[in-house]
């Protein structure tokens, strides 16, 4: 068996890649430039780059890889291997990525929804492996989620499940990205969180962050919690309705599937505790005690590295599967 995989994260600003083993380990990694801003071909093209360079950097050749796993903005279309439209990256609309870098390389190519991807990266090599049963969130710019069960990855029927971003919290709540209102991305992202800090502060919230934006900086998540760990009792707030709202979700999804472990990660979970101890209590207080003393709530481990182990193990599994 070929020793190697080679896992690809597309992002709308950087394409993450890595030659990765077989049982999970970065060997090489790096990012490049998606360059969206200059059409598909371009992108394209530089995925097929970024994956040349992960293999060259390491020492290697690519007769030794088994497989490559990419990670794509979705919706896609697993049995046709299409992104249907990846609305981060312009013009990126049923584009046969799949067949695109299998034809390039030669190598057998898996192509997996992003979110999906961290996810399956967190059961396979981070804080969720040995679960039986583990639901995963990722928290950014909008909402993102993964299912998986017995070690398999949940999909659904056409490839559009697992999105616990878009469960409704808030009826006739917010308006989402997805055109739904009131969903959990709407109440749980880094773009509500911005957006919701700013409407209290221009209405007079006495806060650090008021000074700091005098000053000049821009208002982030992660001002956010600077401020909240420099002792500012508002931003505090904003990340405790953050994990509240968050916990509305979770909730409904423990209440249905009973998973053993939810796994939190995405660049807001640096913000920590804050957040988890606020959904935390949310499910407990909301789902039955069987439900929740049977469950832990954890920050991923895997940081930004979920998106391509996942995708490389996805690959691997994807390989075993055809060979079985």
């Amino acid at each position: 068996m070929k020793p190697y995989l080679i896992g690809v994260d597309l992002g709308g600003t950087f394409i993450k890649t890595a030659l990765i083993t077989l049982q999970g380990d970065i060997v090489n990694k790096g990012e490049i430039p998606s360059e969206k801003e200059s059409g598909p071909e371009r992108v394209i093209a530089n995925i097929g780059k970024s994956i040349q360079l992960a293999v060259k950097e390491a020492g290697q050749i690519f007769n030794q890889v088994q497989g490559i796993g990419v990670g794509a903005p979705g919706p896609l279309n697993t049995q046709k291997w299409i992104v249907c439209n990846a609305v981060n990256i312009p013009g990126f609309i049923n584009i046969p990525l799949r067949d695109l870098i299998q034809d390039k390389f030669g190598i057998p190519v898996n192509l997996e929804n992003d979110a999906n991807a961290a996810g399956y990266g967190e059961y396979w090599k981070g804080a969720g492996r040995g679960s039986s049963l583990m639901v995963a969130y990722t928290l950014g710019t909008g909402v993102g989620g993964g299912i998986i069960i017995d070690g398999k990855l949940i999909r659904g029927t056409n490839d559009c499940g697992g999105e616990l971003g878009h469960m409704t919290i808030v009826p006739d709540g917010e308006m989402c990205s997805c055109g739904n209102r009131g969903c959990v991305e709407a109440y749980a992202s880094a773009t509500f969180l911005v957006k919701h800090t700013a409407a209290k502060l221009k209405k007079g919230c006495p806060s650090l962050l008021t000074k700091w934006l005098e000053e000049g900086k821009i208002l982030t998540a992660k001002l956010i919690d600077e401020a909240r760990r420099a002792g500012d009792e508002f931003a505090g707030e904003m990340l405790l309705e953050v994990g509240y709202y968050l916990g509305l979700g979770v909730a409904n999804v423990v209440s249905a599937l009973n998973p053993d472990v939810v796994v939190v990660g995405g660049g807001m979970i640096k913000a920590g505790e804050i957040i988890l101890e606020a959904v935390r209590r949310e499910v407990k207080k909301r789902t039955f005690r069987e439900h929740y003393e049977h469950l832990r709530i954890i920050p991923a481990a895997l940081g930004n590295n979920a998106g391509i182990i996942g995708a490389a193990g996805l690959a691997l599994e994807c390989a075993e599967s055809q060979g079985s």
